[in-house]
């Protein structure tokens, strides 16, 4: 058993490929071989690899980006999938396109990693999933709790979204990695705490 998460954006070229790659590193080296992280496009440039822009930023890390293949969201890709984190609001109205059920599991990156934090602020994560030992056990059990927080930790609209730098300067890219970066950081540090 695993936990699969997927990450969408709109071309699956920068952004959600970024997020899948550093997701996958950090929750990898808290829990190996137990998270399978991957990726998807509302508006897929099926086939392609990673942008460039992207690709430097993950190579200057030493994350591997090679045999990438940009992929678009379906019903099928989302379908087992334990949590759905998107880089836009609008991505999340997508996901529920094909899969309506998904609500409680489809979150924006930064959305999730607020929430996340939040919760955990308001009630220690240990008491809430006492008795849950396994990360299979906690992350099956999370989308309800997000669920119940997200309406005491609103945002304006858009506020949660993760602007895309596709053909846009190096900086673009820049500032998308350092806000997939202090999502992630906040996602690791949840796992973390269970240690």
């Amino acid at each position: 058993m695993s936990v699969r998460l997927l990450v969408v954006c709109t071309g699956n070229i920068c952004r959600s490929p970024f997020a899948q790659l550093v997701l996958q590193e950090g929750l990898g080296s808290v829990r190996p071989g137990v998270f399978e992280v991957s990726s998807a496009g509302t508006a897929a440039l099926v086939g392609e690899p990673v942008a460039e822009g992207s690709a430097r930023i993950l190579r200057g890390r030493g994350i591997d980006a090679a045999g990438f293949a940009a992929r678009r969201v379906s019903r099928d890709v989302v379908s087992d999938v334990d949590l759905v984190l998107t880089m836009e609001t609008a991505h999340r109205g997508a996901v529920l396109s094909h899969v309506p059920s998904y609500l409680q599991r489809t979150y924006t990156l930064t959305e999730a990693a607020r929430v996340l934090t939040a919760a955990g602020e308001r009630e220690s994560w240990s008491e809430r999933l006492a008795g849950l030992t396994t990360a299979e056990e906690r992350w099956a059990a999370l989308p309800s709790h997000l669920a119940q927080e997200r309406g005491r930790t609103r945002v304006i609209e858009g506020a949660d979204d993760i602007a895309d730098p596709y053909r846009r300067p190096q900086e673009a890219f820049d500032r998308m990695a350092a806000e997939v970066d202090a999502a992630v950081e906040q996602i690791v540090a949840f796992e973390r705490q269970f240690d």
